[in-house]
C-alpha cells in the first residue's frame, strides 16, 4: 500500500496553483511575531496548509513533489510512535488529525496499544511499496525508536533521491542528507563522543569528506566549513547549528522559488510555511500571552 492517501480529483492547472501560492507566500511572516494564518496552533495550521497544497496539485505535479510530503509524514509517523511509547494518546490524535498518511495507516496508529506490534504491522503494510520499511521490526527491537527514525528518515532521503527526477527536489534531498551528517558530526564533537557518527551516503558531501571532518576533531574547522557550505557569515553556534543549516536551505530555496511558473515555487512555499510555523511556535513558547495580545490587536 502507499504511504500517503490517494487523491482522485484532477487538480488545478499549474499556472493557477502557482498564482495562488504566490499570494499565500507573500502573506507569510517568517519572524514568528505575528499570528500565523488564522492565529491558531501553528503546527495544526501547517498540516492543513500541506494538505491544501497536496489536494490542489494535479497528478503530475503531485508525483514530482511527493518526496517532500513523504518527509513530513514520515516525521509524523515517528512522532506517533514516540508518543505511543510515552502513552500520550492525545498527542497521537493531534498529530493525525490533518495528516496525509493513508487512512489505513492512520487507523493502525490510532488503535495501536504497543509499539513493537505496531512497527511489525507497518512493515507488513508498507514493505512492498517502500523498501525502506523492510526489516524495520528487527531494527526497532535492536536499536529502539532512534534507530528506527534513522532508518525511515535517512533511508527515505537516500531512496527518494534515487527515484526523483525534478532538480529542485533532488537538491533539497541532498541538502537534508548533508544536514543530517553535519549535525551528527557536530553533536559527536560537541559532546566528545569517541565513536564515529553514523553517516549517510548520497548527499552533495561525499562520505570521505564527512569522515575527514570528523577525524580532524577540530570544532573551529567544522564551524568554518558550515559557514562556507551555507554561504552565511554568522556564527553557527550562536544561531544554533541546526537553525543555521536550515537558514542555508532557506537561502537555497529562495533562489529556486524566484521563477513564478516552476515547481521550485511550491517547494519554497512549503519550506517557508514550515519555518514560519516553527518560529511562531517558538515565540508562543517563550511568551504564552503573545497569541492573546496579537488577537486583541488584530481585533
Amino acid at each position: 500500500m502507499k504511504l500517503l492517501l490517494d487523491i482522485t480529483r484532477v487538480g488545478a492547472p499549474d499556472d493557477y496553483l502557482y498564482a495562488r501560492i504566490r499570494c499565500r507566500r507573500a502573506l507569510l511572516d517568517l519572524s514568528g511575531r505575528q499570528a500565523w494564518r488564522d492565529g491558531g496552533d501553528p503546527r495544526e495550521l501547517l498540516k492543513r496548509e500541506y494538505g491544501w497544497v497536496y489536494r490542489q496539485m494535479n497528478a503530475r505535479l503531485r508525483r514530482q513533489l511527493l518526496p517532500i510530503f513523504e518527509i513530513a509524514e514520515l516525521r509524523t509517523l515517528v512522532l506517533c510512535l514516540r508518543n505511543l511509547i510515552a502513552e500520550n494518546r492525545a498527542a497521537i490524535n493531534d498529530l493525525l488529525q490533518h495528516s496525509l498518511l493513508h487512512p489505513l495507516l492512520r487507523r493502525e496508529l490510532l488503535n495501536a496499544e504497543r509499539a513493537t506490534p505496531l512497527v511489525a504491522r507497518l512493515e507488513q503494510l508498507l514493505a512492498d511499496d517502500r523498501p525502506l520499511f523492510r526489516g524495520v521490526a528487527e531494527i526497532y527491537l535492536r536499536q529502539g525508536p532512534g534507530g528506527l527514525e534513522q532508518r525511515l528518515l535517512g533511508g527515505h532521503l537516500q531512496q527518494a533521491l534515487e527515484r526523483s527526477r525534478l532538480p529542485v527536489v533532488k537538491d533539497v534531498l541532498r541538502y537534508l542528507l548533508d544536514t543530517r551528517n553535519l549535525l551528527a558530526i557536530y553533536k559527536h564533537l560537541r559532546w566528545q563522543i569517541p565513536l564515529a557518527p553514523p553517516l549517510l551516503a548520497g548527499g552533495s558531501l561525499t562520505p570521505a569528506q564527512c569522515e575527514r571532518l570528523w577525524q580532524t576533531q577540530d570544532m573551529p574547522r567544522l564551524l568554518t566549513f558550515l559557514q562556507n557550505y551555507t554561504g552565511l557569515p554568522e556564527d553557527p553556534e550562536q544561531a544554533g547549528v541546526e537553525d543555521f543549516l536550515f537558514q542555508g536551505l532557506s537561502l537555497k530555496l529562495k533562489r529556486a522559488g524566484r521563477d513564478p511558473l516552476q515547481p521550485g515555487l511550491v517547494v519554497d512555499y512549503l519550506w517557508r510555511s514550515q519555518q514560519a510555523a516553527r518560529q511562531r511556535g517558538l515565540h508562543l513558547e517563550r511568551d504564552p500571552d503573545l497569541g492573546e495580545r496579537v488577537e486583541q490587536e488584530v481585533g
